[in-house]
């Protein structure tokens, strides 16, 4: 590079030497910057120093003139002990004070001079003639007759030599501590004039100089091109990087819905591809949400991406593995050699037993499972959303045949959903018109036949099917998250029946409605009950919760179960739905102050089984020790009866008591029960089955007393 003349011999030939200068110049600049910071220290402490100083002087005259007084009252006043104190306190302060200003008196000429220390005469001298009175003052007798020459001596030395030369100290400090701080700032000046210089000088020599240069640099025509074929090379990566981040998802690497379409396009497009060796399969993580709750996010991060590795080591080169939801993903999979449908099967069941690998993340065994729904494309799959819309359809067979399971599609299944849909229409049409209805099934004592209330069972009355079971209705209602409030509008209306029955003079002990665990995890389930008790004169004595065993599967924090333990505090009956069926724990039935059990029908049907017999009896002893009643369901024949009754079961409950019927019928059903103490079960011994019917003042009557015998 060409030498540069415009400041001569100050401007380098090679600006790359330019660092040699900005090092001398921040150099410079940070010796005056510490050299500044020092001063103003110094000047701070000088001030402080000096204010301390003037401080002391004029305090040592206040304390002279005290200090000569509490001499005069220890002799001549009583208490004489609190002057003595005084003055000794005093003489301490003033001694300690005169020594730090004697010390410091000797940096100044006419301190130093005035206090002349060491000699026989100046301050120093005065004051130590001032202590020695004092002090012997403070240790002779009161009336020692050495005390009245020294308190003279004290007073004229008080308000003669000593106050004048504590005077002439205060008057050199005060005109000292301007002198000293002046001197200060004028070298703070002289640190800033120089810190100007070197800042305009290293602008001549320095900045200046390496601005020429990079003026000069940037006219270069191959730094430029070097820039901009950098830049383009940048942009280029980043390019790169927005795409990959477009068609790909960030947790787990694995192609997302976006590519996973581009994907499957181009493979339908390419003719040289046979498609009926394609097999697109929709995965979802059983247990996923449990994972991802009760272990936190990131246990279910890596649980996914763990996942994902999975599924790519089962696949071949040239399949695809997607992640399209939370915990959804899709495969794309090329099916080789003859029966596709086996070859599609094999490869999903092999994917849902890897998944189901259990696997350690941050100390905790996580285990998940999967649901797979696959199909194999046709005529009438034309595009990749016809194939991810019957995947899907697929998927939904497998959750809800239990999960763990992969089904492949067929068209029935689409009329199915469609079925389903168009149910699911009917049950919210249903809702808003509150075409749900109870019906009611009796519960009776096994012993003497006494009615023990009615269980109120939910039914559909369609305007064109007529009345539906909930078999046909209640899997799809919690599905679309509107099982609770048909439980709601049952619950609500077998307690106005029970009203209205005892209003016409019948006397029922009371209503079990059905709770399912979804409503029973309702914040407001509760108090929704307890106010609709309320409102209808109605107690929880009159009302007993059926539960399914089921709901007594969860964890033990589970809000249902809160509820439950809630409900059996304030009075209400809790009771166990078709045991028997659910597994239920044993020691979650202990954490729950139940009312009693009711065994399934399943097993009542089979009494005849020996084995059959054997878990009936086990389950009716158990709830005895519990102090549990016990109710059998779907009791029937006669043989059941006594069977049951044998076994010392409590209640029954069946066809052969009576079958499920609407309001209007319950009337009718206990007058005609009240005549029939037999339970029209056939006959056999029975044990006496008091009246159910008889009038109040008439022997015609059918309705029973407000308060009469069940």
């Amino acid at each position: 590079m060409p030498s540069i003349h415009i400041f001569g011999k100050f401007v380098v030939k090679n600006p790359r030497n330019l660092w040699r200068r900005y090092v001398a110049g921040v150099t410079l600049l940070l010796i005056l910057l510490i050299g500044g910071h020092v001063a103003n220290t110094q000047k701070l402490q000088i001030g402080i120093t000096n204010a301390k100083i003037i401080n002391l002087s004029g305090r040592q005259r206040m304390l002279s003139q005290r200090m000569a007084m509490a001499a005069v009252l220890i002799h001549s006043a009583e208490p004489s002990e609190k002057y003595a104190k005084l003055l000794s306190d005093a003489l301490g302060a003033f001694t300690s004070a005169h020594l730090f200003l004697l010390e410091n008196a000797t940096s100044i000429p006419r301190a130093k001079a005035l206090y002349n220390a060491g000699a026989a005469s100046g301050l120093d001298a005065t004051v130590a003639r001032y202590v020695t009175d004092l002090q012997r003052v403070l240790t002779l007798p009161r009336h020692h007759p050495d005390v009245p020459q020294i308190l003279g001596q004290i007073e004229a030395a008080a308000l003669g030599p000593l106050l004048l030369e504590l005077d002439a100290a205060v008057a050199i400090f005060v005109m000292h501590s301007p002198l000293e701080l002046s001197n200060i700032e004028t070298v703070l000046k002289f640190q800033l004039a120089l810190a100007t210089f070197l800042i305009a000088l290293e602008g001549v020599l320095i900045f200046w100089p390496a601005q020429l240069s990079v003026n000069r640099a940037l006219l270069r025509v191959e730094k430029r091109s070097a820039q901009l074929e950098e830049r383009n090379a940048q942009l280029q990566i980043l390019s790169e990087r927005l795409e990959h981040s477009a068609f790909h998802d960030q947790l787990t690497g694995l192609p997302n819905r976006k590519k996973l379409h581009i994907f499957l396009e181009r493979m339908l497009e390419d003719r040289r591809i046979d498609v009926s060796g394609l097999c697109v399969m929709h995965i979802d993580l059983d247990r996923f949400k449990q994972v991802n709750d009760t272990l936190g996010h990131s246990v279910g991060d890596a649980v996914l991406q763990r996942v994902a590795e999975a599924m790519q080591s089962k696949m071949r080169s040239g399949d695809l593995v997607a992640r399209v939801g939370g915990d959804e993903f899709v495969v794309v999979a090329r099916l080789h050699g003859t029966n596709p449908e086996g070859r599609a099967q094999r490869i999903a069941e092999g994917l849902i037993a890897r998944i189901r690998t259990p696997t350690v993340i941050e100390g905790n065994t996580c285990t998940v499972g999967a649901s797979i729904g696959y199909v194999l494309p046709d005529q009438d799959m034309k595009c990749p959303d016809d194939l991810f819309r019957n995947a899907d359809i697929a998927l939904y067979e497998a959750k809800r045949v239990g999960k763990g399971v992969a089904i492949r599609f067929d068209k029935s299944m689409r009329s199915g959903m469609e079925r389903r849909h168009a149910l699911a229409q009917d049950i919210e049409r249903g809702v808003d018109q509150e075409s749900f209805v109870p019906y009611f099934q009796p519960k009776v004592a096994l012993g003497n036949g006494r009615l023990l209330g009615f269980e109120v069972l939910a039914r559909w009355d369609h305007p064109e099917r007529g009345v539906l079971l909930p078999l046909d209705f209640i899997e799809i209602a919690e599905e679309i998250g509107i099982l609770e409030e048909i439980e709601s509008q049952i619950m609500l209306k077998s307690l106005d029946a029970l009203v209205m029955l005892r209003h016409d003079g019948w006397s029922v002990p009371g209503m079990a409605i059905n709770a399912s665990g979804s409503s029973l995890r309702r914040q407001d389930y509760a108090a929704d009950l307890k106010m609709a008790l309320a409102m209808r004169h109605l107690g929880p004595a009159d009302l007993t919760i059926e539960v399914r065993e089921t709901t007594l599967l969860q964890d033990s924090d589970d809000k249902a179960l809160s509820t439950l333990r809630a409900l059996c505090a304030d009075g209400f009956r809790i009771e166990i739905d078709d045991f028997g069926t659910g597994y239920a724990s044993l020691s979650m039935l202990a954490t729950l102050d139940l009312s009693g059990l009711k065994i399934d029908r399943s097993l009542i049907a089979d009494l005849e089984n020996q084995r059959s017999r054997q878990v009936i009896e086990a389950v009716i002893g158990l709830g005895k020790s519990m102090g549990l009643q016990i109710l059998a369901e779907g009791v029937e024949h006669p043989h059941q009866y006594a069977t049951l009754q044998q076994f010392g079961c409590d209640a029954i409950q069946g066809f052969g008591v009576g079958h499920p019927m609407p309001f209007s019928a319950i009337a009718p059903w206990i007058e005609e029960y009240g005549k029939c103490p037999e339970l029209a079960l056939g006959s056999g011994p029975r044990a006496a089955v008091g009246s159910l019917a008889h009038r109040r003042g008439s022997a015609a009557g059918a309705k029973m007393g407000r308060h009469g015998d069940v």
